[in-house]
């Protein structure tokens, strides 16, 4: 029994085998196939259970990979396994886990030189910023306006445009006291006055060459003094021609305008203020080679006086001592730095009078020599000018006449202490004339020192202390002037200045009994265009 109870499990277990294989038929035999004839055939590469992703690669998150069709039994009932193949591995520039993509930069914008020609700069043009997106509202572009250019004085008048000039006309009238018209030894009578000043500077807008112009008059008028009235000017053009790049021609035509004092040593008795004018012209030729400058100028100037009336009926002849100077100067400079340039000059001249021989019965004509070494100085616009040292000495042709010589100084320097305030110093030394028996000349000496302060813009003060020494060679007499002014400007509109000063003066002479001393004020109203 236990015999057949064993046959039986075994035709079971045959039973079931054969059972599994006829189902196993039905699912995976040529039936099936010809049921899904859309189905693809797998392609080399994927295993069972694998699905095809975009670009052509297998899927790697399935563990049941489908064989490709090369590795299925022809009767596509019995799988093979896939040994000694080896697996497709993804690209790991593409898909790399654990790490983000990143993406690469753009090269920047290609522009062009701006120096480079139009066609090409419009070819590398860059495009306008695209519009803001639809939903918001782009705001209106309001020009912002330009701010207003601070001038560096506002009140400085504008000129009027004649040409290619600019003219800059003004006219000024005053009232004031003076303690001394005549500035006479004896403390003579106080006098009410009025002064009328007018004139014009002029400049050239150019571009090469230049003009500059500058002249002026005035007049005073005295009411309580007989015969203090007088006028005085100065007007000065300069014309440079620009030759070459390397060779100009200057050209100056200068006259000048004062007055006799009664009292002074050469218009002795004379009751009135007689005039003296002087007018002259220079030309000359500069050529500079690499940083040497050579200068050559011809000089030639008038000298007129006018007769004057003395106390006693007479006429005072003072016009047969005119003269002519005619003069020749040359200076060498060299330029150490862009605002240092020393140079060197000389000046040879000589003086020849209308007459010979004057009242007095001396011939004075002279002939004399000036050399001169200095620098001129342009330090970062705070320090400007030039000054210079040197020596002259000028022979005379009557041996009865001691030469006329002495050391010189020269300066004019402007010192921007600050952008408000400005200090400027002047000194002269000139060999001038004179009528007087025994005397050959005088040396004057003059020397200034000014300062101009602006409280407000529109508001300015200034002082100026000046000193002057006459020295007359031949005879013992000599003079000291000294004067204080204090000056106040007020700018009410660029046109129009109201001013007001202050002057004190005092002579010391050697001779006794001609020294003076007046005191000045003066309130007046400028227009200027």
């Amino acid at each position: 029994m236990s015999a057949g109870i064993c046959r039986l499990s075994v035709w079971l277990r045959a039973g079931c085998a054969a059972a599994a294989l006829v189902l196993a038929a039905g699912f995976h035999g040529p039936a099936a196939a010809q049921e899904n004839p859309e189905t693809p055939p797998l392609r080399e590469g994927f295993e069972p259970g694998e699905s095809e992703r975009e670009g052509g690669q297998p899927a790697t998150n399935d563990p049941y990979r489908e064989l490709p069709p090369s590795e299925v039994s022809p009767d596509r009932g019995r799988v093979q396994p896939n040994y000694g193949r080896r697996r497709p591995q993804p690209d790991q520039r593409q898909n790399y886990r654990g790490q983000r993509r990143q993406a690469r930069q753009p090269l920047p914008r290609t522009e062009a030189y701006s120096t480079a020609p139009r066609s090409v700069r419009g070819a590398y043009a860059v495009p306008p910023a695209p519009p803001p997106p639809t939903p918001y509202a782009q705001p209106a572009q309001i020009p912002r306006p330009a701010r207003p250019r601070v001038e560096e004085n506002p009140y400085e008048p504008l000129g009027i445009d004649v040409g290619s000039l600019r003219l800059r006309p003004f006219v000024e009238t005053s009232i004031g006291h003076d303690s001394n018209p005549n500035r006479a030894p004896a403390a003579g009578r106080s006098s009410p006055f009025a002064r009328l000043d007018a004139g014009v500077t002029a400049q050239s807008n150019w571009s090469v060459h230049e003009f500059r112009g500058d002249i002026r008059g005035g007049y005073s008028r005295y009411f309580g003094v007989n015969g203090a009235d007088r006028p005085d000017g100065a007007a000065r053009f300069n014309w440079r021609i620009d030759a070459t790049r390397d060779t100009r021609f200057d050209f100056e035509l200068r006259g000048a305008l004062t007055t006799q004092r009664p009292g002074s040593p050469e218009a002795g008795g004379v009751i009135e203020r007689p005039t003296i004018a002087t007018f002259g012209a220079s030309a000359g030729a500069t050529h500079t080679i690499g940083r040497l400058e050579g200068t050559a100028t011809l000089l030639y100037d008038r000298t007129q006086f006018e007769d004057g009336r003395l106390a006693g009926g007479g006429v005072a002849r003072f016009s047969r001592d005119n003269y002519n100077a005619i003069g020749l100067r040359g200076r060498l400079a060299y330029e150490l730095t862009p605002g240092i340039k020393p140079f060197a000059e000389a000046t040879f001249d000589t003086r020849q009078r209308d007459n010979p021989v004057d009242a007095a019965g001396f011939s004075r004509n002279s002939t004399g020599v000036l050399a001169r070494v200095g620098s001129t100085f342009e330090l970062t616009r705070t320090l400007t000018g030039e000054i210079a040292a040197g020596y002259l000495s000028r022979d005379y042709a009557d041996s009865r006449l001691a030469n006329l010589n002495g050391p010189t100084i020269d300066a004019a320097l402007i010192w921007s202490a600050s952008p408000l305030t400005t200090v400027t110093f002047r000194a002269a030394t000139t060999a001038n004339e004179t009528t007087i028996a025994n005397a050959s000349g005088s040396i004057s000496r003059r020397g200034s020192v000014e300062i101009n302060h602006a409280l407000l813009r529109n508001f300015s003060l200034g002082a100026i202390g000046a000193w002057q020494n006459n020295s007359y060679r031949g005879i013992a007499l000599s003079e000291n002037i000294a004067s204080g002014t204090l000056r106040a400007d007020y700018n009410l509109t660029r046109s129009v200045v109201i001013r007001g000063s202050f002057t004190h003066e005092r002579l010391k002479s050697s001779l006794p009994g001609a020294d003076y001393t007046a005191n000045v004020f003066l309130l007046g109203l400028r227009l200027q265009r």
